[in-house]
């Protein structure tokens, strides 16, 4: 039992409780956005800036306290892929992207989450690639600035929000293009390992 006890502890350490932060925004972020005023873009704001804050520290602070557990490892990607994909799909509700792009955002974090479950069952570790880093700095950059631009559109003329407007579907242009690149590099560059687990191989 204390061992249990023990484990359970390990597992639920401060990283982890950063983490799980970043998943309880998501909701918020939600129910703020949908209210459309200045001080609910400004908090939404706030809202992915600590959200942000938490995915750069939560690993900072588990390699720092020697704090890396199998749960956080899981933990971590879910739930930067739930607060980034909240906000995206508030995009859409907000006329801010286009569902034909963001949708390959879901489908790519999609596929990767099931590889990783799949392997990890097996025993198997899927190595992490540098464009994933590369797309998540490209997502919570564009994120952020459609976010200021949604604040300073309250604000403005409406030619001049119209502007921002384009600006908003230039940037969920590119990170689609990131995103995409990110997950054809992930399937090559692990591909030896996921035809291992599909064939059933050692």
């Amino acid at each position: 039992m204390k061992s249990t006890d023990s484990s359970i502890r390990r597992q639920t350490n401060f990283a982890n409780l950063l983490t799980t932060c970043r998943l309880l925004l998501s909701p918020v972020f939600v129910f703020v956005f949908l209210s459309d005023t200045f001080w609910a873009a400004l908090t939404c704001l706030l809202i992915a800036i600590i959200s942000e804050l938490t995915d750069l520290f939560d690993g900072m602070v588990a390699r720092y306290r020697n704090e890396v557990t199998d749960f956080g490892k899981i933990l971590d990607p879910w739930a930067d892929s739930i607060s980034r994909l909240t906000i995206f799909l508030c995009f859409v509700h907000g006329g801010q992207a286009p569902i034909y792009l963001v949708i390959f955002i879901l489908y790519r974090d999609s596929m990767i989450a099931t590889i990783r479950t799949v392997c990890a069952y097996r025993g198997v570790v899927v190595s992490a690639r540098r464009t994933g880093k590369i797309k998540a700095v490209v997502q919570a950059t564009a994120i952020l600035i459609i976010l200021i631009l949604r604040v300073l559109s309250y604000r403005v003329s409406p030619e001049l929000g119209r502007v921002f407007l384009t600006v908003d579907y230039v940037l969920i242009w590119i990170v689609t293009l990131v995103t995409v690149v990110s997950a054809v590099d992930y399937a090559s560059g692990n591909w030896s390992i996921l035809k291992r687990q599909m064939t059933g191989g050692a």
